[in-house]
């Protein structure tokens, strides 16, 4: 099971060799941008009722496969009967996709529920997870959730998962490693060689989660999927979705690759029957529309190579990214943020990373009024105490927190504000502030004592903002 198979099975071809040419990237950019994909008119025809501007959750603007809605559309007459207990007939043809055997795959309610098993087969109570920071927090937040201590590390200078100082924290007690690749938020990817050096560097009760969310959009010949490390029998599960490129975030379909008996131990806390009948049907006919895939990841280059060449023409900083997203240092992300929202905009903003927003690809209308508006909004001049354009909260910086953390809130309008925190198990731990606040841009800190003045002790802890009819809810981190 070597090399070259593992490429072919699990790239599908799509390296940047094929799209850009190997030494010719330019030349089929520009061809590229002159011939727009094939599933764009459908996309476009659809926009009418889609979310427009919501270039916040990585999600695919050419939707599902044209043969997965056919696939759904047709087994909705059986819809009066259950599905697949575990969804055996997609776990087959997965196990041909990537040359396991059916008994290593569990499938699932997106990677969100295959994710949540994660948590439970392989994070101890009594030991320890580590996660890179910022970096997806779905797992480490379950882990917590679970009683299992999170140890975190820092990304590199280049914004990458940083190998080395999660080595440094992985100790006797941990049971756990998850790592995502592209990592989320930020973008890049690890080299094929360093990752499977860090797999064998790893003790033997040590399991390494890989996160491949966006797989088919990684273009760097550096990569390469951590299937291969599950054919050769290491210590690995890889956790994929159907949501990102096959383009069915609403359709929740996820599964995980690994070692048999690690597979078996998620499947001890799997519920049956958590894929639809329409899921299961969609998902096996997406995998055979090889065209929708070419075509959302064409997209998917074209919109960010548009972006970074406007955004390098407006002096700009941007983090190159494998995904289908990018971040972009705009220098206030709050306020940005704001304004982008209030022109119909919608992005995300890391407290972690305070100058940066993180923008999905979108169509190219969507890329194009993206940059339009950013431009005008970096544009104008921005006065002293502006009033934000959005009521939002945007949680606690540093996060995580081993200190004072401040939490950062912005009023559109004069509110009766009430802002506090709870546990993870719903308890409230401290109001913060409770009064009526004019607009504006507001910073308190919080001390990490709750509300009969005891220190509070290391965990997960949300706060929650509601001014009028706003509410939102953060999740913050004290180390």
């Amino acid at each position: 099971m070597g090399r070259n198979r593992s490429n072919r099975k699990d790239r599908k071809g799509m390296s940047r060799r094929v799209f850009f040419g190997a030494a010719a990237g330019s030349a089929a950019l520009a061809a590229l941008k002159a011939s727009p994909v094939a599933s764009v008119a459908h996309a476009q025809d659809r926009m009418l009722r889609d979310y427009v501007g919501r270039l916040c959750y990585n999600e695919n603007p050419l939707g599902p496969s044209p043969n997965a809605i056919a696939a759904m559309s047709a087994s909705l007459d059986m819809g009066h009967r259950y599905p697949e207990w575990f969804a055996e007939s997609l776990k087959s043809d997965l196990a041909t996709l990537h040359d396991v055997d059916a008994g290593q795959i569990v499938a699932g309610c997106g990677a969100t529920e295959i994710l949540r098993l994660c948590a439970y087969a392989f994070a101890d109570p009594a030991g320890n997870v580590v996660s890179p920071q910022p970096s997806y927090n779905q797992f480490p937040g379950d882990a917590e959730f679970l009683g299992a201590e999170v140890r975190y590390a820092d990304l590199d200078v280049n914004y990458r998962v940083d190998l080395g100082r999660l080595d440094s924290l992985v100790n006797m007690d941990t049971t756990a490693v998850i790592i995502t690749n592209p990592n989320n938020p930020t973008g890049p990817v690890l080299a094929a060689t360093d990752l499977a050096s860090f797999i064998d560097s790893m003790p033997p009760g040590v399991v390494v989660i890989i996160d491949e969310a966006y797989h088919e959009y990684v273009q760097d010949v550096n990569y390469e999927s951590a299937m291969e490390q599950v054919r050769q029998d290491k210590n690995v599960v890889v956790v994929r979705t159907f949501s990102k490129v096959f383009g069915m975030a609403g359709i929740r379909v996820g599964y995980a690759v690994g070692k048999q008996e690690l597979i078996s131990s998620m499947k001890s806390w799997h519920l049956f029957a958590t894929i639809s009948r329409p899921g299961i049907e969609a998902a096996r006919a997406a995998l055979t529309d090889s065209q929708h895939i070419t075509d959302s990841v064409t997209l998917n280059e074209q919109a960010k190579q548009y972006c970074y060449s406007e955004l390098t023409a407006m002096g700009l900083e941007y983090i190159p990214s494998e995904s289908n997203f990018f971040m972009v240092d705009v220098g206030s992300a709050n306020y940005v943020h704001s304004e982008l929202e209030d022109r119909g905009i919608k992005v995300r903003t890391y407290q972690s990373m305070p100058d940066h927003i993180r923008v999905s690809t979108g169509t190219m209308q969507e890329m194009e009024d993206f940059i339009a508006a950013l431009l005008e909004i970096l544009s104008a001049d921005v006065p002293a105490g502006a009033i934000p354009k959005t009521t939002a909260l945007y949680g606690n910086y540093p996060n995580p927190a081993r200190g004072v953390t401040r939490i950062t809130y912005w009023l559109s309008k004069p509110s009766d504000v009430r802002l506090q925190v709870f546990d993870i198990r719903g308890r409230l731990v401290r109001t913060l502030v409770q009064q009526r606040q004019p607009a504006g841009q507001y910073n308190p800190g919080w001390d990490r004592i709750d509300q009969a003045g005891r220190p509070v002790t290391a965990g997960t802890y949300f706060c929650k903002l509601e001014a009028g009819d706003f509410e939102q809810v953060r999740r913050m981190i004290l180390l």
